[in-house]
C-alpha cells in the first residue's frame, strides 16, 4: 500500500472516497466535533440531524450533492472523545477505517489528517495512525480459491491531507516496519509442510541480497552434532525433516556491543510421545512465531540501516512422533553440559532454546540476549492473549522494555523469576527436569531457560498468546500477529 502526504485539501487528486475525521463530544450533544482544520464539511446533514456522533469506530457513508467532486462518496469517521484518545485507540480506529474501506471494496482514498487533537503530539498521532493503517491492511489469501470465496481487496493508496513533505520519512519507515510484520505473519500462517526448517533458512539467506551488512550461516545436522546441540537433536529425532540452526549476522555499528536474538523455531509441534489432543494440534504451525519475529526484526533493522549489531539464532525443527521419538523419563545432555530429564516431550521449546542460548553465549559472547518463544499456554491463562510475559535477570532493562511496549502497543507484563519455584525442576537422575508444577507454568519455563544463560543479561518473552490469537481483532486482521517485530525495532532505535 502506498501512503503519501498532501499538504492542502485543494491539492488532492481524485479518489474513490474522502474520509473526514470527527471527535465525540464529551457531554451528550447533537453534534460531532470536527477534528481537522478544513471548515467546509461542518454543515453536513448527518451531523446536523444527529445521525452521527463521532463515537469510536463509528462511520457514516454519504453521497455529495455535487457530481463534480473529486470523490463520489464521503465517509464520516469517528475517533471517540478526545480525553480518551490514546496512541492505541488511534491504531484501533485506523484499523476500523481500513476494515470499512475494504468492505466497500475501495482501493484509493483521501484522508484528512485529524490535526485538532490536544492531548497527543502531532508526530505521535501520525505514527499511531500509520501503524493502524499499515498493520490492518493485510490479508493471507494465498491458500484461498477466489472462485469459492472472494477476498475483500486491500487498500492500494491513501493520500493523507494536511501533512507536509517532511513527513515522508516516517511514512517510509513505518512501511518497512510493516513489511517485517507481514513477513512474520506470512510465515506463521503458512502451511507447516511449506514453512519447514529449511524454508526458514532460505528466508534468512535471502536477506543477504537486501543488505551487504547481513551474513547468514546454517548449521545442518552434522554440524549440530559436532557443536553438541544434543537437546535440539533429541527433539528432532522423529522428524523426516532435518533440523537447522540458522544464524543471521547484522553488523550495523562499528561498536563492539552485540545483542543476540534467539527465536523458537518449532515449525510443527505434535507434542511428541506426550501427544497433544486434536483440538490443540491444529494451531501448532504457529510454534515458530518466535523465529518469525526474529527474521522480521532483523530484516527491518537492516532496511532501516539501524546502528546496532545483531546476531539472530534460530533453532528450527519439527517435534514429530514416530519410532525414533525422544522419550519421557530419559535423560539428555545439553550444549552447556547440564543434563535434562524429559518429563514431558511437549515441553520441547525450552529444550531447543536452552541449546541455542548457551551456543550463542559460547560462540558470540553477546552483551544481551533476547529470546522470543511461544513457550507456554500458561502465559495466556495468566495474562490473556494480548499481553506477552516478560522475564529478565537484568533489572536495568525493565524500564526500556516497558517504554518500548507503551510506544508500540505490543503489550507485555513484567513476570517474576521466582527462584523458590526452581525446586519444582529438581530431578533425582539429572541436573534438572524440563517441566515442573502446572501452577506457575510460565515461570517454570523461564526459570528453566535461566539455567542456560550463565548469568548474562537476558530477556525472555513468552508470546504463547500474543503471537497467535484465537480470532482476528483490532489491527490484527488474521490470527497471526507478528508480535515482537515492532517492539524490537523500537528498542534498537532507542538504545537497548
Amino acid at each position: 500500500m502506498l501512503i503519501k502526504q498532501v499538504e492542502k485539501l485543494k491539492l488532492r487528486k481524485e479518489a474513490e472516497l474522502l474520509v473526514l475525521p470527527f471527535l465525540e463530544a464529551e457531554k451528550k450533544a447533537k453534534k460531532a466535533l470536527w477534528a481537522s482544520f478544513e471548515p467546509e464539511f461542518l454543515d453536513l446533514a448527518p451531523i446536523k440531524n444527529g445521525d452521527f456522533f463521532g463515537q469510536t469506530d463509528e462511520s457514516f457513508l454519504i453521497y455529495p450533492e455535487k457530481e463534480d467532486t473529486l470523490e463520489k462518496r464521503l465517509l464520516l469517521w469517528g475517533l471517540g472523545t478526545e480525553k480518551k484518545l490514546t496512541l492505541e485507540s488511534v491504531r484501533h480506529s485506523a484499523a476500523a477505517l481500513v476494515k470499512k474501506c475494504r468492505s466497500l471494496k475501495v482501493k484509493k482514498i483521501n484522508l484528512l489528517f485529524p490535526s485538532r487533537i490536544k492531548n497527543l503530539k502531532k508526530k505521535e498521532l501520525f505514527s499511531a495512525l500509520l501503524d493502524g493503517l499499515y498493520l490492518a491492511n493485510y490479508a493471507f489469501s494465498q491458500l484461498k480459491q477466489e472462485t469459492l470465496e472472494e477476498v475483500p481487496p486491500l487498500l492500494e493508496e491513501i493520500a493523507l491531507i494536511g501533512l507536509s513533505a517532511k513527513e515522508a520519512d516516517l511514512i517510509k519507515k513505518k512501511a518497512l516496519i510493516a513489511e517485517g510484520v507481514y513477513l512474520a505473519r506470512d510465515l506463521v500462517m503458512g502451511n507447516a509442510d511449506d514453512v519447514t526448517p529449511q524454508k526458514l533458512a532460505e528466508v534468512a539467506q535471502s536477506f543477504q541480497k537486501l543488505s551487504s551488512k547481513i551474513e547468514v550461516e546454517v548449521l545442518d545436522k552434522k554440524k549440530l552434532e559436532k557443536a553438541r546441540l544434543s537437546l535440539l537433536l533429541a527433539v528432532n529425532r522423529a522428524s523426516a525433516l532435518d533440523p537447522a540452526l540458522i544464524i543471521i549476522h547484522y553488523k550495523g555499528s562499528k561498536e563492539k556491543k552485540l545483542t543476540a536474538l534467539v527465536g523458537k523455531g518449532l515449525t510443527y509441534d505434535t507434542g511428541g510421545l506426550c501427544l497433544k489432543p486434536a483440538s490443540s494440534m491444529d494451531t501448532m504451525k504457529c510454534d515458530m512465531a518466535g523465529a518469525a519475529a526474529v527474521l522480521g526484526a532483523i530484516r527491518t533493522a537492516a532496511l532501516l540501516n539501524l546502528k546496532v549489531n545483531l546476531v539472530g539464532v534460530i533453532p528450527a525443527t519439527e517435534n514429530a512422533i514416530g519410532s525414533k521419538s525422544y522419550k519421557p523419563g530419559d535423560v539428555y545432555p545439553s550444549h552447556l553440559g547440564k543434563t535434562v530429564e524429559v518429563e514431558n516431550t511437549d515441553a520441547e521449546g525450552r529444550l531447543i532454546l536452552a541449546d541455542a542460548l548457551s551456543y550463542a553465549i559460547e560462540r558470540f559472547q553477546p552483551d544481551h540476549l533476547i529470546d522470543l518463544a511461544t513457550l507456554t499456554g500458561a502465559i495466556s491463562i495468566a495474562l490473556g492473549e494480548e499481553i506477552a510475559g516478560f522475564f529478565t535477570n537484568d533489572a536495568k532493562l525493565v524500564k526500556k522494555f516497558k517504554t518500548a511496549s507503551k510506544n508500540t502497543g505490543e503489550h507485555l507484563w513484567h513476570m517474576p523469576l521466582f527462584n523458590e519455584y526452581l525446586k519444582n525442576l529438581n530431578s533425582e537422575i539429572a541436573d534438572l527436569k524440563n517441566t515442573g508444577d502446572r501452577k506457575g507454568g510460565s515461570i517454570a519455563g523461564a526459570l528453566f531457560l535461566n539455567e542456560f544463560v550463565s548469568g548474562r543479561s537476558w530477556v525472555h518473552l513468552d508470546i504463547g498468546g500474543s503471537a497467535y490469537y484465537s480470532k482476528p481483532k483490532g489491527y490484527y486482521p488474521v490470527v497471526a500477529t507478528g508480535y515482537g517485530v515492532r517492539l524490537l525495532i523500537e528498542l534498537f532505535e532507542n538504545g537497548l
